[in-house]
């Protein structure tokens, strides 16, 4: 039996017995849907141009930013990226890229759908780039699904000219979605060669709140700081939408627009595509400029704790303790404890065993145990128990910690426990006899 792979090729090839192969049939299928607009009526109307392709055309729409123009709270040319900014700290994979800064392109899809897949598709693909002190935005506009192929041979004519590709949540989405419509296409992806940076790791490593798994109770009113680019754009810019189109709204004005082949729904999400670049070209090179400057720049303690995380996965220990401390010394009481025990853990890594076991008793010093023991309030006690068994051979209060540590439920950890107590009330009995004698 042949396999599914070879199936499928003679099939394309359409072979009849010995007769010559007839022209090879394309796979993609273009419907003919009544309402969808005129490429050259949806230029017209939405202000772009048309732009052709070896199918179809697309509708590419232009718009520019003057550098004095202010997005939050400082100006557009602020926002461009500097030469030594730290890209290697964000992402390790672009360590020793030379030439990055060339042509940075930001990018960013508008899609029938979040679910990915063959049948999502991106009707609006933007790039942003800088033009001297301007931040220039191209969209590329899909008016009907014949236009696919030129809306790629389109982007590609961008990427082929960038030196590095900057997305928010585009390595796990925008990205491989293009990549799906070019194999779709029977056409090379375009991003194949092409350096990519995503912000968005980064962003959560800088801004977001600690695990909620290792906060003080799950019901302790304290939400995960958002990390979309919407909400950093308001917190970290100081930038505030008016009359935004809803994210959820933006599929819907598409199949509106297919429909009836009406561009006015379209304008929103067109603007929505232009501040989506426009904040991450700014998100990105303030999030390179903190990493520069280091935790004295930051706004608050929460800041500063997010920039020890990002030091502290680049293996620059010394910096993120200086991040870790000022965090420590600030700031609500859930981003002191998390300060403090990743600085317990850079402390011991250092050898630097009782400014270590200081950190871990701050942990509990803040602790709330109305909600019992979290797992950072057990990893705390557990390091002093040994702290004060090993090296400060203070055994009752080892004892003490690993008592705390009793209702352990976990079967393994509660061997382990229940026999760090056994030896220690032995090493206990032994040091009263001794006393005695």
């Amino acid at each position: 039996m042949r396999d599914l792979t070879s199936r499928l090729r003679s099939i394309v090839r359409q072979d009849h017995g010995g007769s010559a192969p007839a022209p090879r049939r394309e796979l993609t299928y273009i419907p003919d849907l009544p309402g969808v607009s005129d490429v050259d009526a949806a230029a017209a109307a939405l202000g772009g141009d048309v732009q052709r392709g070896s199918r179809g055309g697309v509708v590419a729409i232009d718009y520019v930013w003057d550098g004095d123009h202010w997005h939050g709270r400082r100006q557009v040319s602020s926002y461009q990226l500097e030469l030594d900014a730290p890209l290697a700290l964000f992402d390790r994979r672009l360590a020793g890229h030379d030439g990055w800064a060339r042509r940075v392109v930001f990018f960013d899809t508008e899609t029938t759908g979040l679910s990915g897949g063959a049948g999502t598709v991106a009707f609006l693909a933007g790039c942003g780039w800088f033009e001297d002190d301007t931040f220039r935005v191209r969209q590329f506009f899909l008016a009907g699904p014949a236009g696919e192929r030129a809306l790629l041979e389109a982007l590609s004519r961008i990427f082929d000219e960038a030196s590095l590709l900057v997305t928010y949540n585009g390595r796990t989405f925008d990205v491989p979605l293009m990549e799906t419509r070019w194999a779709f296409h029977r056409s090379s992806a375009a991003t194949d060669e092409l350096a990519h940076f995503d912000m968005l790791p980064g962003a959560r490593r800088l801004w977001g709140r600690p695990e909620r798994r290792t906060s003080v109770s799950p019901f302790s009113g304290d939400e995960e700081r958002s990390c979309s680019l919407s909400a950093l754009e308001r917190s970290v810019l100081g930038f505030h939408r008016l009359h935004d189109v809803p994210g959820m709204e933006i599929p819907t004005r598409y199949f509106h627009f297919i429909r009836t082949g009406n561009a006015a729904a379209i304008a929103g999400v067109l603007e929505h595509n232009r501040h989506d670049l426009l904040s991450l070209a700014a998100v990105t090179s303030h999030a390179f400029w903190l990493a520069r400057e280091g935790p004295e720049a930051c706004r608050d303690a929460g800041e500063q704790a997010g920039l020890g995380r990002l030091y502290e996965q680049a293996g620059d220990t010394a910096r993120a303790m200086r991040a870790y401390e000022l965090a420590a010394d600030g700031g609500d009481r859930l981003v002191r404890r998390h300060a403090l025990a990743r600085l317990a853990v850079l402390l011991r890594r250092e050898a630097r065993h009782d400014d270590a076991a200081a950190a871990w008793q701050g942990v509990l010093d803040l602790s709330d145990r109305r909600f019992g023991l979290s797992s950072i309030d057990r990893r705390a006690a557990e390091a002093l128990a040994i702290h004060h068994e090993h090296r400060a051979r203070d055994l009752r209060k080892a004892r003490q910690y690993a008592e705390a540590l009793r209702t352990e439920t976990n079967g393994r950890k509660r061997e382990q426990i229940l026999h760090r107590l056994g030896r220690l009330e032995r090493k206990l009995t032994l040091t009263n006899r001794l006393e005695w004698d």
